[in-house]
């Protein structure tokens, strides 16, 4: 995927849009298996950006731009990767249940997961 293909994917809103109740479900799925509770919660866009920040996804968007903007680019992302069938709702969940201390570690080998199978379909 070249470099512009890439940044009109992370920034896209309505993706993001998307994006960010794909992540909030498949959390709240991970949760739930993971504690053996029903959970429903969002993910803060502090962990997402953190995350967005660690897989690298920063370095492709404008550089002025918040924490939210840096937090929708990843949630773009993987909102597109699963409307494309590239990634599945098994494996989102399963990346979010890898026990961890720092949520956004989680989020971040999901973005990495993500960025590999887009590049691959290219």
């Amino acid at each position: 995927m070249s470099e512009e293909g890439l940044v009109k994917i992370l920034t896209n809103t309505e993706l993001a849009q998307f994006g960010d109740s794909l992540l909030n479900f498949a959390y709240s799925i991970a949760l739930t298996e993971t504690t053996s509770r029903p959970k429903g919660t969002k993910v803060q866009d502090r962990i997402l950006a953190d995350a967005a920040v660690k897989a690298g996804l920063r370095k492709h968007l404008p550089r002025r731009v918040g924490r939210g903007e840096v937090a929708n680019s990843l949630e773009a992302l993987l909102g597109y990767v699963w409307l494309q069938k590239m990634i599945t709702l098994e494996e989102i969940v399963s990346c979010l249940k890898t026990e961890n201390l720092d949520p956004s570690k989680n989020f971040s080998v999901l973005a990495d997961m993500a960025l590999s199978k887009l590049r691959k379909q290219s």
